[in-house]
């Protein structure tokens, strides 16, 4: 048997910034040909910026938003049967009610047996976080939803503690 892992990676879009700077080097003028990078008005004319100190850093910090990932509170679906269909259906309409929960990207994944029913497992990045083999009785998979969430949301929380009482500017964040 073989485990399948499938990741999302959060890409993220060049900041504004940065996009400004790049069209005002390559805009051609209205000849066709490449523009001359300077200024385009004497400097007696053009307006003084005033600079706050603090305001650029802010503002840098608001464009790149270094602290936080791209994207959060997914939910993806690998799930290929009805009890896995259901699974993620109950366990997505639980989570919106969980703000812990509502805030992580999780992958529900399923491999479905004839003779066990579906082993189900929930990811978060490559770490397993929740793990069941399920029967293939739609009228169980409400406590099954129930433990997973609760475990979920307790291995999140404690994540989080771990996290914040272990920072540790020698290390890098985890990677693949």
């Amino acid at each position: 048997m073989q485990l399948r892992f499938h990741s999302v990676m959060a890409v993220r879009p060049l900041p504004l910034l940065a996009i400004l700077l790049l069209c005002a080097v390559a805009a051609p003028d209205a000849s066709g040909s490449e523009a001359e990078i300077g200024p385009r008005a004497p400097i007696a004319e053009q307006e003084s910026i005033e600079e706050v100190p603090g305001e650029a850093e802010e503002e840098l910090s608001r464009q790149f938003r270094l602290q936080e990932p791209g994207i959060s509170g997914v939910l993806i679906d690998r799930t290929i049967t009805m009890t896995g269909k259901t699974f993620f259906r109950q366990f997505s309409q639980l989570s919106l009610e969980r703000p812990v929960i509502g805030d992580v990207n999780l992958t529900i994944h399923e491999r479905p047996s004839a003779r066990w029913g579906s082993q189900i497992w929930i990811t978060q990045g490559n770490r397993v976080v929740f793990e069941a083999t399920m029967p293939p009785r739609l009228s169980d998979i409400d406590a099954y939803v129930d433990v997973a969430i609760e475990q979920v949301e307790e291995l999140i929380i404690r994540q989080t503690i771990l996290q914040a009482l272990d920072n540790d500017p020698d290390l890098a964040d985890e990677e693949i």
